[in-house]
């Protein structure tokens, strides 16, 4: 009792408003007061819902920017929006306009209407693209409302969100943008998908808002009763569809909004115009105005409709391009030129398709279930132009950037502009003229050097091309051997096998015995800057099961005493996916991670082995433009690195392996 008296204590202090706001609806609910609820829907249960709606934008509103500031907000908008709404429909009823006299009728407040102006007030706190997306929710559902019901509530929530919109933008400050705006493309989508939600949500309400005036009621009251929830399931199908830039949506929404209008145009002009109802003698002048509403609101289906074939071509998602061999040569000019990062070179491989900036900047990339995934960095000296560019080109494209492993000069740029972050592992980088195998943590380094020359085992530097054939033979079967048994396919991406150790500029130093019996394989990356080599990448490690114990620190201590010999400063062995940034734990999920894919792929043990070399480690970030974003990223990371698995095979696989 004590615990939950303290509890409660803690939350009242920390959210008072929010609290008050609760019992106060409870109270109204006991009360059956009407005004406190959405009197123009049927039902109790849109009151409760705009309630809970109200009381979840208070408690929004006080963790973002305090109590104080949300009542002040909170009131004022909603007096603000109910006093305007008031003036502006009084205006128009002395004037003898019908829609503003029934209107009147109704009571100007609702809980919806301090919802709306606290959210888009609430919204100036967000990061850059959560905000646009909460405003595009809101504004949509106010347009909805105010164009279906047409009460003076409606007129209040939209002044409300207006200026609930000027309290976020001037009144707090907001969240800097740094001149992140969307696309042509962009907005053009967002305007489309409101379009469809408007109608869609017109169709619905006209069946739970009997009482409702607005402009789309006689439209939608037109279609058959039967055959509109259907037409309203359809619309919101084809505007998820429209958002995602998917040409079926763009079909389906077409389709479906010209229906309505046939029939909105049939019903309320052409059959009353054919049997001499349709007509304006012998009408008061009031009838006369009401029937003119009624014939304007038969177009605005047809408007819709010219509105979304207007911008249909311009909402359709492009798929990524094929490189060109000239874009590879492009690609490689790039590199010499400023290919120093980590996965520069992985630029190369097969998959990935290339943008490249005005500056001379590339981006590889590669676009899965709409996302396009970078592979690192991007390959320039000015990284925060890169990234700004690259996000606008993914933006006109219709995908969602997400730069994966990237360092932390790009994470900065992207965070700086309201972007969200996770961490994806870490970068073990090794500064060659500071390495050394003497002292206690580099014993077992000194043990595998001394073990490979008591047992005649040797390093050797070359290339695929130029390895022996009866060599060339055992890699192959390394490579082949070692995805053999596993419950998961050999990851790709960032993770190279075989097809990418046959690139002429990678390099191979593996590890043979005096009978020319191949012990571990690894590959290396080649890092430029200014068109000078300056390190190597660790890219495939594959180890014969029979290989000398400590075979793998020998190779990569060989490599790093190769690249001291030619005077290259960095070594890299490359990112571990999911070991913890200095400094940080891991948190529940990843810890998980590690756990559930240890078995197939090792990531725990991998980071135990790099620390033995005592690298430094740099942090590897993933970046995307908002948190709610990363339901619909991450599976689609994991089948851009698994292309052909099968979510029930990876079902089964994650069990098993668990």
């Amino acid at each position: 009792m004590r615990f939950l008296s303290s509890r409660l204590s803690r939350i009242l202090l920390r959210f008072p408003l929010s609290l008050t706001l609760g019992m106060a609806a409870l109270g109204a609910a006991i009360a059956r007061l009407a005004w406190a609820g959405e009197v123009e829907f049927t039902g109790p249960g849109f009151s409760v819902l705009s309630w809970l709606l109200l009381i979840g934008s208070v408690v929004a509103a006080e963790r973002l920017v305090g109590t104080r500031w949300a009542l002040s907000t909170a009131a004022a908008a909603t007096a603000g929006g109910v006093v305007l709404a008031w003036v502006l429909l009084s205006a128009g009823a002395a004037l003898g306009e019908p829609m503003s006299e029934e209107a009147l009728t109704y009571q100007p407040w609702t809980p919806s209407v301090t919802s709306a102006a606290l959210l888009m007030a609430v919204s100036g706190h967000l990061r850059p693209a959560s905000r646009r997306t909460l405003r595009w929710i809101v504004v949509t559902a106010v347009a909805a409302l105010l164009l279906t019901t047409g009460h003076a509530s409606d007129v209040s929530r939209a002044i409300a969100a207006g200026l609930g919109f000027l309290a976020g933008t001037v009144g707090h400050g907001t969240v800097p943008v740094a001149g992140w705006r969307p696309s042509a493309q962009a907005r053009w989508r967002s305007t489309l998908s409101s379009v469809l939600l408007v109608v869609a949500s017109a169709l619905a309400l006209v069946a739970v808002a009997p009482n409702a005036t607005g402009p789309l009621v006689w439209p939608c009251i037109a279609v058959d009763p039967v055959v509109a929830p259907v037409a309203a399931v359809l619309l919101l199908v084809s505007a998820v569809l429209v958002w995602r830039g998917r040409a079926l949506g763009v079909i389906l929404g077409a389709s479906v909004l010209a229906a309505v209008a046939v029939v909105a145009l049939t019903e309320l002009v052409v059959l009353p115009a054919l049997d001499g109802t349709l007509g304006w003698s012998d009408l008061s002048t009031e009838e006369a105005d009401w029937q003119f509403i009624i014939l304007l609101s038969a177009a605005v289906p047809a408007v819709a409709t010219l509105v979304f074939a207007l911008g249909a071509q311009a909402v359709l998602r492009r798929r990524a391009p094929l490189p060109t061999e000239a874009d590879r040569e492009r690609l490689r000019s790039v590199l010499r030129s400023a290919g120093d990062g980590t996965f520069a070179h992985m630029a190369t491989w097969r998959g990935n398709s290339y943008w490249f900036g005005e500056d001379g900047s590339a981006v590889a990339y590669r676009v899965r279930d709409g996302v396009a995934f970078t592979v690192g960095d991007p390959i320039t000296k000015n990284p925060a132009a890169a990234v700004r560019a690259f996000a606008a080109f993914c933006n006109s494209g219709g995908w969602t950037p997400a730069f994966y492993s990237v360092h932390d000069d790009a994470a900065a740029a992207l965070q700086t502009a309201g972007w969200a972050r996770m961490p994806v592992g870490t970068d073990s980088v090794i500064d060659v003229p500071d390495f050394t195998l003497s002292g206690r943590s580099r014993q077992d380094l000194r043990t595998a050097v001394n073990r490979a020359g008591r047992e005649g085992l040797s390093a050797s530097w070359t290339s695929y091309a130029d390895v022996a054939p009866h060599l060339r033979a055992q890699i192959e079967t390394l490579c082949a051997g070692w995805v053999d048994g596993r419950q998961l396919p050999e990851m790709g991406f960032t993770l190279g096998g075989l097809n990418e150790l046959i690139d002429p500029e990678v390099r191979l130093m593996l590890a043979v015995d005096a009978e020319d019996r191949v012990h571990v394989v690894t590959s290396w990356l080649p890092r430029y800057r200014d068109g000078v080599l300056v390190g190597w990448t660790l890219d495939v490690m594959r180890r014969d099961p029979k290989a000398m114990p400590g075979a793998m620190e020998f190779t990569i201590v060989s490599t790093i005493q190769h690249a001291a010999a030619d005077g290259l400063p960095i070594v890299s062995l490359s990112g571990t996916p999911l070991a913890a940034h200095d400094g940080d734990t891991c948190g529940a999920f990843t810890l998980r991670m590690k756990k559930v894919f240890e078995p197939a792929y090792g990531f725990a043990s991998l980071e135990r082995f790099k620390a033995k070399f005592g690298a430094r480690h740099e942090s590897l970030w993933m970046c995307y433009p908002q948190p709610m974003q990363l339901s619909v990223i991450a599976p689609a990371l994991l089948r851009t690195y698994m292309p052909s698995l099968r979510l029930t095979s990876a079902i089964r696989a994650v069990r098993t392996l668990a």
